[in-house]
């Protein structure tokens, strides 16, 4: 399997203080997703997502929850890939890989320790 890009969402209640940091502070590229995500550009292939509490997969937390986001490669297929992670048995947390808006694919799985991961085919 090929992955094209890695983006690491981050949790917060207080997502302007989030966002200054990450922009201002450490310098990286701000892009807004949504009304309540943000990314900032880590590497050419990897970005941060800053996600507002209240929304996204999982609560802001004090035990910091974060959620690695992969996105496959344009030329893999995410039904194919779905298919090889239940077939090795891998906890799948979504029955099947559905519609994420109108932009993406996705399912999420877990981890042997816990971790959510959500793996992403955008619709370009």
């Amino acid at each position: 399997m090929k992955f094209d890009r890695f983006k690491v969402f981050l949790y917060y209640r207080d997502l302007e203080g989030a966002k200054h940091f990450y922009r201002e502070i450490l310098g990286l590229t701000e892009y807004r997703e949504s009304d309540h995500v943000w990314q900032y550009r880590v590497t050419p292939d990897s970005l941060i997502g800053l996600v507002a509490d209240g929304h996204g997969y999982l609560p802001a937390s004090d035990t910091k929850p974060v959620m690695p986001a992969f996105h496959l490669a344009p030329d893999e297929d995410i039904e194919e890939f779905f298919r090889y992670l239940k077939d090795k048995g891998v906890k799948m947390l979504d029955d099947e890989v559905r519609s994420f808006s109108t932009v993406a694919k996705v399912f999420l799985i877990e981890d042997p320790k816990g971790h959510v991961l959500e793996f992403v085919k955008r619709l370009e």
